[in-house]
């Protein structure tokens, strides 16, 4: 009896692997922005994004494996599984943008800088709405968190019209892509805030 006691007391919950999913891409993110002041490091920063990936990946598999056991959740699981993909997109995204600059040695800019910073702001307004047991908090950290996703798409935007006055060159070519990168990044981590909002709303009517 003991032994199944410890079992289900070492049961990790659904908010805490969510959480844990959050954290990987948080650790994806940060590689990006050191390979953007390392370029040197960009093929050995690729490598180690891909065993991220695969981290983000097992996190996720572990989140609806779970998900589809319990009884209950703390959200609808159809809401918590698209705050999921869409974190799994975010890494995702993260990796292409990583691979990109290192396959076209190129640099999003001082606004794709800036983006990754909210990109990471972003999320752990996330993480601290998935933590949050209290309905109040999770909805103003869900918030939040779309407000510096949409700042992803004003610095996007604030390159592009840098870009656009400038000479058009293949490096700045390249650098717009980068910065579309960032802007995609950007819009999964608002559809990972509207899913958590939406599965609050139905657990408040």
């Amino acid at each position: 009896m003991k032994r199944l006691i410890r079992n289900r007391t070492a049961r990790r919950s659904t908010r805490d692997l969510l959480a844990h999913q959050i954290d990987i891409t948080i650790d994806g993110v940060a590689l990006a922005q050191e390979a953007i002041h390392t370029p040197e490091d960009r093929v050995d920063a690729r490598a180690s994004m891909v065993d991220i990936e695969h981290q983000g990946d097992e996190a996720r598999a572990e989140v609806i494996r779970v998900m589809s056991s319990r009884i209950t959740t703390p959200l609808d699981r159809e809401d918590l599984f698209r705050a999921s993909r869409s974190i799994d997109d975010v890494l995702d995204n993260t990796r292409d943008f990583v691979r990109e600059m290192a396959m076209w040695h190129a640099g999003p800019g001082v606004l794709g800088e800036t983006a990754l910073e909210q990109v990471v702001a972003s999320l752990e307004k996330l993480r601290d709405a998935v933590a949050s047991t209290n309905p109040v908090h999770v909805r103003e950290n869900c918030l939040a968190a779309r407000k510096e996703a949409g700042q992803v798409r004003r610095a996007y935007q604030e390159g592009l019209a840098q870009i656009f006055d400038s000479e058009l060159t293949m490096d700045t070519l390249k650098t717009r892509e980068l910065l579309r990168r960032l802007d995609v990044i950007g819009l999964r981590l608002a559809e990972g805030a509207d899913a958590l909002l939406d599965g609050l709303i139905k657990r408040a009517i």
